[in-house]
């Protein structure tokens, strides 16, 4: 379990416990741009997630502090989580898109061929198969009806980053009634 402590202006104090007894496993100070204001700070087994405002995302290895960044460029602060425990992989929302990562820095995948029905990006509107290799997501569908509704669509993604990247679309409804 994390414990992250108020912050200094150069950085902020971090315990990681043992959710069996509780006992400090480490403790330690992750360094911070002064003045910018945290925007996140997530732990994923061993990897700590870090994003400061307008700056690079840190993946910080808490065991061997070997730590990778990735550009603000390639990586904008999401507005969900989700994390993927069997695959080793994070995904994430952000002005209705969906990208998977991995802790490597690089970008796995993202789905561009489709955009989230809800515009905060909402989790509750995704399912995610046990195994973690399938995202069923409810989504905008780029064609409307005659009176300009425009409808749903359920896309079904495979996540798998070492499996070809096929699509399927349903509708899930009738926008010509």
């Amino acid at each position: 379990m994390l414990l992250i402590y108020d912050r200094t202006p150069s950085y902020v104090p971090l315990k990681i416990l043992s959710i069996e007894d509780g006992k400090p496993l480490k403790l330690f100070k992750h360094l911070l741009h002064r003045g910018k204001k945290i925007d996140f700070i997530e732990q994923f087994n061993e990897k700590l997630l870090v994003k400061q405002e307008d700056e690079n995302l840190q993946i910080l290895d808490v065991r061997s502090s070997e730590l990778i960044e990735i550009s603000i460029e390639k990586f904008m602060t999401p507005s969900a989580f989700i994390f993927l425990y069997e695959n080793n992989l994070f995904l994430t929302f952000r002005n209705r898109t969906v990208a998977v990562w991995n802790f490597r820095g690089e970008l796995v995948t993202s789905f561009e061929d489709h955009l989230l029905w809800h515009q905060d990006c909402s989790t509750n509107n995704i399912y995610i198969t046990t195994d973690q290799d399938l995202i069923i997501s409810y989504c905008k569908s780029d064609a409307a009806a005659d009176d300009g509704t425009v409808c749903p669509q359920c896309f079904f993604n495979w996540i798998h980053q070492h499996e070809r990247h096929y699509d399927w679309q349903v509708h899930c409804q009738d926008c010509s009634e």
